[in-house]
């Protein structure tokens, strides 16, 4: 596993998606959140509608390890637009960012994160997150997986940011 870590200040990332709550454990498995990528990008094809990048992973809370997530899984789209069949428009809001450039299958992607957190309180970098007893609420919190499986079938190389707003 490759990891590099930088802060970045980004633009707002709008994107169409479908919500879900999940176990991590589950997004693999038939019916988890992965099984909803083809769905996205079909709803743009029919639309026409040009996806700006890979799948986005987009968490909105996150509790503890055996409870499920709330996320989108979503693609990246030019602009706001109207989308329909059950997707969603949403936003990555604009600002300063960690941002970690994972290299490496996705089972090594907590790792990454738990690197990039680790990174981030020792330089005394907060993110915008509300933390209570029911877990991390996020404000900007996504994974966009850049590689095409289809081109790098080799899950060593794919590259994935792990992006954290700044509070």
């Amino acid at each position: 596993m490759e990891l590099d870590i930088a802060i970045q200040e980004r633009e707002t990332t709008h994107y169409i998606g479908i919500p879900v709550s999940a176990r991590f454990s589950e997004f693999g498995a038939p019916g988890g959140p992965n099984e909803a990528v083809p769905r996205v990008y079909q709803w743009l094809a029919e639309h026409q509608i040009a996806p700006l990048g890979g799948p986005l992973y987009v968490y909105r809370h996150i509790g503890t390890a055996d409870e499920p997530v709330d996320l989108t899984v979503a693609v990246p789209v030019a602009g706001p637009m109207q989308p329909s069949n059950g997707l969603v428009l949403g936003s990555l809001p604009p600002g300063t960012y960690v941002v970690g450039r994972h290299v490496g299958a996705p089972d090594g992607i907590a790792v990454a994160q738990a690197k990039v957190n680790t990174w981030a309180d020792s330089r005394g970098i907060r993110f915008d997150v509300l933390r209570d007893e029911n877990g991390d609420l996020w404000t900007g919190h996504a994974e966009h997986f850049l590689s095409d499986p289809t081109e790098v079938p080799d899950t060593s190389k794919w590259v994935t940011e792990l992006l954290f707003k700044t509070a």
